[in-house]
């Protein structure tokens, strides 16, 4: 079962910096160098380009989608090069911006993550400056600070909830910090000791992914940090690259060079399959998304030496019965041999007393 392509979306005339596809499957939104656009997944058409206030040479550098727990409406956050963060809420079929304000020193917003939880909605982001920020959203979309932790040695480049605590991925050295939300102390450091580019932790957060951007990708423990298993892709450049997880966390995803997009199998860290975004030129920019049995791969161009576009591939996913229900198909295979082998025998001697009444007459 691979992965095909669905579709093509072109309408950026820049370099797309990052990619988020909402809770319910339907809308994309993509970012980078000429703002934010949103497209319609199901008619495979750009929709209208929400209100942004932002400078124009500010690019959109990363962008989540948070859902508030009683589903009223999804909600778009957006951080940019200049410091700037968004939010972005639905109001019938457009999105409006309802905040807008300055972070940190005014430096790039290099990751968002967004929870909801029983106390309400967070965002937390991390800052080219070295600052973790958490920020509570209220029902009227107003950000309030909740903490703010500057590192010494490292840059950001990724922070995830992490239960009560949070954890962030430093740029240098590989490190790994976890930090107690209700005081800022850092209760723990661990280091990979490769530098990192593109991060994705899976959903129970027991491991993690990494792009080392000189070999490939790595698995790695949360607890310690251990490398579990590498992806080489011979890399013949040095840059940094997305790294998804998919399928249930069992598939990594990961962009590279020639224009191409590689899938391994997490526990064999062997390649299932190679995507064509493009004839060439490097590739960074990548997501993922499941709805039910649907998996979607998305990919897009990621600097302006290649026509600007975003690919979209799609895989069905394979369903196995469970354990029970196989044995309950068994048993209906059997019985229905048996009936088959009945049906036959009956015909078998009705066509026997056909032929002797036959010869008696």
């Amino acid at each position: 079962n691979k992965y095909t392509l669905e579709c093509r979306l072109s309408g950026h005339n820049d370099a797309i910096l990052c990619l988020a596809v909402s809770n319910n499957g339907k809308t994309l939104t993509s970012g980078g160098c000429n703002g934010l656009r949103l497209w319609d997944l199901e008619k495979r058409v750009e929709v209208r380009q929400p209100s942004q206030t932002r400078n124009l040479q500010d690019p959109i550098t990363c962008i989540a989608w948070l859902t508030p727990k009683d589903n009223s409406k999804e909600l778009l956050c957006g951080g940019t090069g200049l410091g700037l963060l968004f939010i972005w809420s639905k109001r019938g079929y457009e999105f409006e911006e309802t905040s807008v304000r300055w972070i940190g020193t005014g430096q790039e917003v290099m990751a968002i993550s967004c929870d909801t939880s029983e106390i309400g909605m967070q965002v937390l982001t991390a800052m080219r400056d070295k600052h973790v920020q958490a920020w509570a959203l209220d029902s009227r979309y107003n950000l309030s600070s909740i903490f703010s932790v500057e590192l010494l040695t490292t840059v950001p480049c990724a922070v995830y909830s992490y239960g009560a605590d949070v954890i962030v991925f430093g740029m240098y050295n590989g490190e790994i910090h976890t930090l107690r939300s209700k005081d800022n102390v850092v209760l723990a450091t661990k280091s990979t000791g490769r530098m990192m580019g593109g991060i994705a932790v899976d959903p129970t957060h027991m491991f993690f992914v990494i792009d080392n951007a000189a070999n490939g990708f790595s698995l790695h423990r949360v607890d310690d940090a251990v490398c579990m298993k590498t992806f080489d892709m011979k890399p013949t450049k040095t840059f940094p690259k997305q790294v998804v997880l998919t399928e249930e966390a069992m598939v990594v995803v990961g962009r590279g060079e020639n224009g191409l997009v590689y899938v391994f199998d997490r526990t064999t860290g062997q390649a299932i399959q190679t995507l064509q975004h493009s004839n060439g030129g490097r590739v960074q920019t990548v997501t993922t998304h499941n709805t039910g049995n649907i998996h979607l791969i998305l990919a897009a161009t990621s600097s302006n030496e290649m026509e600007t576009r975003i690919s979209v591939w799609r895989k069905e996913a394979c369903t196995q019965p469970k354990p029970e229900r196989r044995g309950e198909l068994k048993l209906l295979s059997m019985v229905r041999q048996v009936l088959q082998t009945v049906a036959q025998l009956v015909t078998v001697v009705v066509i026997a007393l056909l032929a002797i009444q036959m010869m008696v007459s």
